[in-house]
């Protein structure tokens, strides 16, 4: 096998595989990139064991030819290369690679992969979809919750609409967004997996298709097809929580004075042993008052609101706020009922936009 290929090309598509590649003990060879030079065309192919990624590229090809090698290093090697071009050649047991000598992986026991043909459900934009999943995604794994269902997110495809879900048991995120699709349907999709999707579409910026067949997700782009495997739990009912309508108190606050409030307190609660980024809230008359405190440390801040209602006072996780105040724009909307009943917050004039959080408990 005798080839060379762009050098931004080369690192652009084996980054993409150092997301998915890890040591499997069990299936060894699921740990390297097959790389196969056949018909003036390299094909790269990566898997493991929920997820597969095959990538295309147009190439000068001296020699057809197939190699399995770990990629981490090899990525590393081309960064530093300073010549336009790459050359790849297996020899004599090794991958040579411009003036460096690879080993190699045993690329006789990979597995075949084989690309779906299923009914396309939607086609859109990578940034337009990595701008979706960034305001869904931070809730996925962020309790270190092992529990799967707990680390995913629903999407649901019904009449040129998509909504997102998800929740770690503790708090809920939702958003809708107009999206034309071909059919209706429900998946249920890992976090891991949308994290890859995530660091992949970030950085580019085509059209895509997005599909499923009876237990995967599929993606595909120019020169790419990505496949994951999905998740058949079931996921909690989430439509009464989100219609809920019952909470007679509201506040309303400015984004950044509130999270100018949450960054100091969360200096000193983040260093808590007992309630780690937990502070007491106290909604009082025209002004909200956070109070933190630590071994070392206590602190008190004030933010300016508008109030509608009763005042409260309950505990709350300040790190979980935060998170989704850094996904907004607008003035910050908190609607409760009681200091045990969960919160509904907004953002100012979005209602395709809700995030659900449980108070915690503490001595108010």
């Amino acid at each position: 096998m005798k080839f060379s290929i762009n050098k931004e090309s080369a690192i652009g598509i084996i980054g993409e595989y150092t997301n998915i590649l890890k040591d499997n003990p069990v299936k060894p060879s699921l740990a390297g990139l097959f790389i196969q030079a056949k018909n003036n065309q390299v094909v790269f192919k990566g898997a493991n064991t929920e997820i597969e990624l095959i990538r295309y590229a147009n190439c000068e090809i001296e020699s057809e030819g197939q190699v399995l090698i770990k990629p981490a290093l090899l990525l590393e090697y081309i960064k530093l290369v300073e010549e336009e071009n790459i050359n790849f050649e297996k020899k004599d047991g090794y991958l040579i690679v411009n003036n460096a000598e690879f080993s190699i992986l045993d690329d006789n026991t990979y597995p075949e992969l084989t690309e779906i043909i299923p009914i396309v459900v939607a086609t859109e934009n990578t940034v337009k979809f990595t701008m979706l999943l960034e305001k869904v995604k931070f809730l996925t794994n962020s309790s270190g919750n092992a529990d799967t269902l707990f680390n995913s997110i629903k999407m649901i495809f019904q009449d040129n609409v998509l909504e997102l879900v998800s929740t770690d048991s503790y708090r809920l995120i939702y958003m809708k967004k107009a999206l034309n699709n071909t059919i209706n349907r429900d998946i249920l999709v890992p976090g891991d997996s949308i994290a890859v999707i995530y660091k992949i579409f970030k950085d580019l910026d085509e059209e895509f298709s997005l599909a499923t067949s009876d237990d995967r997700l599929i993606l595909t782009w120019k020169d790419a097809y990505f496949s994951c495997k999905l998740l058949s739990l079931a996921f909690p009912d989430f439509r009464p929580l989100i219609n809920n309508s019952s909470h007679d108190k509201r506040f309303e606050f400015n984004k950044e004075d509130l999270n100018s409030s949450l960054k100091k307190v969360i200096s000193v609660t983040k260093n808590s042993n007992d309630s780690k980024n937990v502070a007491t809230f106290n909604f009082k008359g025209n002004q909200l008052v956070i109070s933190g405190v630590s071994a070392n440390a206590k602190i008190n801040q004030k933010v300016n609101m508008i109030k509608t209602g009763e005042d409260l006072k309950l505990g709350m996780n300040c790190k979980y706020i935060k998170e989704f105040i850094d996904n907004v724009d607008k003035n910050i909307i908190v609607e409760a009922t009681n200091s045990s009943s969960m919160l509904k917050i907004t953002e100012e004039g979005n209602e395709n936009y809700i995030y659900l959080i449980m108070p915690v408990n503490i001595r108010v």
